[in-house]
């Protein structure tokens, strides 16, 4: 069964309030009438995610990875070279600082 709708609605929006729905309405990757309805229905909209974000998961898979061999060698009592150490260390800070820049940079669909 298909759905009719017979009311058509019109709203007026100064440039910054139009500026921000085209915003977030091309973050959700919804059209413009399913992002309104979602909207107005209280459905939850959730941005897409973007090539970055994968990219961050891929980058604290890898931390994980080498944490893990670090900590296999300690509980092996092999000794550990302070140069792999620091490496792992900046490593990790660029991931979390990514990580931070991605939270920073993206909101929720509903502000």
């Amino acid at each position: 069964m298909t759905r009719k709708r017979e009311h058509r609605m019109t709203v007026r929006l100064n440039g910054d309030e139009y500026t921000k729905v085209l915003s977030k309405i091309e973050r959700s990757g919804l059209s413009k009438q399913e992002y309104i309805l979602s909207s107005i229905l209280n459905k939850k909209i959730q941005e897409r995610l973007n090539v970055d974000y994968f990219k961050l998961i891929n980058e604290v898979n890898h931390v994980g990875t080498n944490l893990n061999q670090i900590a296999r060698k300690l509980n092996g009592n092999e000794s550990i070279l302070k140069d792999e150490i620091f490496k792992n260390q900046l490593l990790l800070n660029q991931v979390l600082k990514n990580l931070n820049d991605q939270i920073k940079g993206n909101s929720n669909g509903n502000n």
